[in-house]
């Protein structure tokens, strides 16, 4: 099965900032996806391509280009990295999206299982998203989609989840583990 990871966000307009690194969602989540790449050889039968928005085009344009390429790719399912961001830093937690189609919606339970396992944050439950923020992520490929907000950048909790590389690791693994229970 072919998985594409988005990343979310592009090189121009980074998203959410943690006030401890000072990395960007874009920057953090561009490391993310290349460890996914290098830990997918120990899940057989799961090949992981890197898909990366164009900056300049506007948020519609953006989109529409990217999942193109997912679908021109042949995706069988889609994740697009990002994490979330509260002015108030007791904001915490793991939320998955999904565009509520039934393997779209079993993709993020999958997902958001997996990501409470590796990260051990709050559950913030899987939400269906069909208009507004994240939609478009979710519903413009052919593949079944999900868009993963595994952590509060904003958070000392979430901050402490995933600081260390061996946690960077963990959150990868579990992509890969729920997207090849689904998925092979």
């Amino acid at each position: 099965m072919k998985l594409a990871i988005v990343v979310g966000h592009n090189a121009r307009a980074q998203g959410a900032v943690r006030p401890d690194t000072g990395e960007t969602e874009f920057a953090w989540n561009s490391r993310l996806a290349k460890m996914i790449e290098q830990e997918a050889r120990d899940f057989p039968g799961v090949s992981v391509g890197l898909f990366y928005r164009t900056a300049g085009l506007g948020y519609g344009r953006e989109i529409k280009k990217v999942y193109g390429e997912t679908d021109r790719w042949r995706a069988d399912a889609t994740c697009e990295l990002h994490f979330n961001s509260h002015h108030n830093p007791n904001a915490t937690g793991t939320e998955t999206l999904s565009s509520g189609t039934r393997v779209s919606l079993r993709y993020a339970e999958a997902l958001q299982d997996e990501m409470l396992a590796a990260l051990g944050l709050k559950d913030r439950g899987e939400k269906i998203v069909r208009k507004g923020r994240g939609s478009a992520s979710l519903i413009s490929g052919r593949a079944p989609a999900a868009l993963i907000e595994p952590f509060f950048g904003s958070s000392p909790a979430g901050q402490a989840a995933t600081d260390e590389d061996h946690e960077m690791r963990a959150l990868a693994r579990a992509i890969l583990k729920a997207t090849h229970s689904v998925f092979v």
